[in-house]
């Protein structure tokens, strides 16, 4: 700098030098900043805000093209089918519902998402944007109980256990054990989904499959062709999706916990798959910001059985 102020010119291996030095300062800091902690819980909450992003334009999106027939979803209609519940709970859920309302409710959703995307590492705007997706999510769980699917009761588990591992500061015992039930309740959703399929004769003859393909909501007219033209690797790909589900808890057993790339390079596979023939993208994303937390604390169980061992 001091060069060019006086009119001269650096010589090009002295810039060339100062520029990998830079370099190196901001990747030692980066390593310095960043434990293994610290990263898996910025790259859960970029997919958590990855996730919420894409959910909330789709709403946005089908809310301007409404159909007569969601009209079963207004408001007034679904208010007087909500369980019983605490008074405070429906006068809450009357402000923020409603013609209006549940965009509003979605446009504040979308910004906290962004939020998680641009702040850095800014720890009041992060922990805001948790604290509010979190809330506005059970809101919507309420709101819209029977359309929830896996994928959005898996990422309201994630959104809460990140906005409570923000909230508990510096503390590194809160942190892990958010990522623990981060990680326990992702392997806990793959085996429920696998075992409720081994109990149903259809996913057992692979009839399933098929007949899931041919629906409207998560039909694919692509897929469904080649599951009909092809019976025995559709009954092979139904087989592998339930033994696959069913044994996802292993994840932390097999190779100690170091085989978890192996369970989990498959399962991203099955996801982005589903994502292009059922249309079911919000899964990818949900289950994926599960993945750190899965990587992490396999990797910490496999150095704690190392260290027993020796």
């Amino acid at each position: 700098m001091a060069a060019l102020i006086k009119g001269s010119h650096p010589h090009p291996t002295h810039e060339k030098e100062a520029e990998v030095n830079a370099l190196r300062r901001v990747y030692s800091s980066f390593k310095r900043n960043h434990s293994p902690r610290t990263t898996t819980l910025l790259l859960t909450e970029a997919l958590v805000g990855v996730s919420c992003v894409a959910s909330s334009l789709e709403i946005l999106c089908s809310a301007r093209r409404k159909a007569p027939e969601s009209a079963i979803l207004q408001w007034p209609l679904v208010r007087l089918g909500l369980p019983a519940g605490p008074a405070w709970l429906t006068r809450v859920l009357d402000v923020t519902s409603g013609a209006g309302r549940d965009e509003c409710m979605e446009v504040t959703r979308l910004a906290a998402a962004a939020t998680l995307l641009v702040a850095g590492r800014d720890s009041r705007a992060r922990t805001l944007a948790l604290a509010s997706l979190t809330a506005t999510s059970a809101l919507r769980h309420r709101r819209y109980g029977f359309q929830s699917d896996g994928s959005e009761q898996l990422l309201f588990q994630i959104q809460l256990a990140s906005a409570t591992a923000r909230l508990g500061g510096e503390n590194t015992r809160i942190a892990d054990a958010c990522l623990w039930y981060i990680s326990l309740q992702s392997a806990l959703a793959y085996a429920v989904a696998g075992y409720s399929k081994l109990a149903g004769a259809h996913w057992r003859s692979g009839e399933a499959l098929p007949g899931i393909l041919r629906t409207e909501t998560y039909g694919s007219d692509t897929a469904f062709r080649w599951a009909i033209g092809h019976p025995r690797a559709a009954r092979l790909a139904s087989h592998a999706t339930t033994a696959g589900e069913c044994l996802f808890p292993l994840i932390f057993f097999v190779g100690k916990g170091k085989a978890a790339p192996l369970f989990l390079l498959p399962a991203g596979v099955f996801h982005l798959t589903n994502s292009g023939a059922m249309g079911l993208g919000r899964f990818f994303w949900a289950f994926a910001a599960s993945y750190p937390a899965l990587l992490y604390t396999t990797q910490k169980r496999a150095s704690k059985v190392e260290i027993r061992e020796h």
